[in-house]
């Protein structure tokens, strides 16, 4: 029983001493960007006026990454299986937000929205899937 509490005392030692030699990582040193691994919160949100910035040199690849962006819907359509948020105007690039429900979200509300990210040309951006949500009156 001694040679087991000691052992138990080693480890729980060796490990606490693992841990604290990682360094901590504190919001101020991490990446501000709009993008996370899929089903991650990023950063934070981009604004449409950002987007051309934020997102010109990120490729879609194999690997699924996630985006993040807030601003007024512009387009709110459903066909009657999926539900189609649009949001930004040129000259920043439209993107589409493909999803299953418009929630009572309609024409001019503010949302956030996140998804699945894709890039069919410099002026479109694609989110599916894609989670929606209002936004009170000042970006959050």
């Amino acid at each position: 029983m001694i040679r087991f509490c000691q052992r138990q005392a080693l480890l729980l030692a060796a490990l606490t001493t693992a841990i604290a030699a990682v360094p901590a990582r504190s919001q101020e040193t991490a990446p501000k960007t709009p993008f996370a691994d899929a089903d991650m919160q990023p950063a934070f949100r981009a604004r449409c006026e950002d987007l051309h910035r934020l997102t010109d040199d990120v490729e879609t690849g194999a690997k699924r990454i996630d985006l993040a962006v807030e601003g007024e819907l512009t387009v709110v359509h459903s066909d009657g299986v999926l539900t189609y948020l649009g949001l930004c105007k040129a000259p920043d690039p439209r993107v589409l937000c493909v999803t299953y429900r418009d929630n009572g979200m309609k024409p001019g509300d503010r949302v956030a929205l996140a998804g699945g990210y894709g890039r069919p040309d410099r002026d479109h951006i694609l989110l599916d899937p894609c989670l929606a949500s209002p936004l009170g009156g000042a970006s959050e």
